[in-house]
């Protein structure tokens, strides 16, 4: 559904699909079946219709997901599960890297990041605009 380049890592692309997974994928090791360098599935079941890097972050990343989610998420990709192999979770099912959730839009299907003012995002749904700075 939708890609986009990395402004400061120039051999990272982000994709965003309709099976609700956002992938990163490093141009320097492309090729038939290479892998993505990074697969993020919380959105399974709603698809993603917008993909943004932060462009004054080089690790963050924003996706928008509509249909069974309909919210915009904000990830850290620079994030590792410190976790050690094996450890069951008591909290919720909730990867590391994500950052924030903005949920309570209608169908949403674009999320930009401002040029000049940092983490300050804007998107577009059926339901209207949103414009807001995350509190992370």
């Amino acid at each position: 559904n939708a890609l986009a380049w990395n402004a400061a890592v120039a051999y990272l692309v982000a994709t965003a699909g309709d099976d609700g997974a956002a992938r990163v994928w490093d141009l320097r090791r492309f090729g038939p079946g290479c892998p993505s360098v990074g697969c993020f599935d919380y959105h399974a079941g709603s698809h993603l219709a917008a993909v943004q890097w932060d462009p004054v972050d080089e690790s963050t990343l924003a996706l928008c997901a509509g249909g069974a989610l309909d919210a915009v998420s904000l990830w850290d990709l620079s994030v590792e599960d410190d976790a050690p192999p094996g450890a069951g979770s008591t909290g919720p099912d909730v990867p590391p890297q994500l950052l924030f959730v903005h949920q309570g839009l209608e169908d949403p299907k674009e999320v930009k990041f401002h040029p000049q003012i940092p983490k300050l995002l804007m998107t577009t749904a059926a339901d209207g605009f949103n414009v807001f700075i995350p509190n992370i």
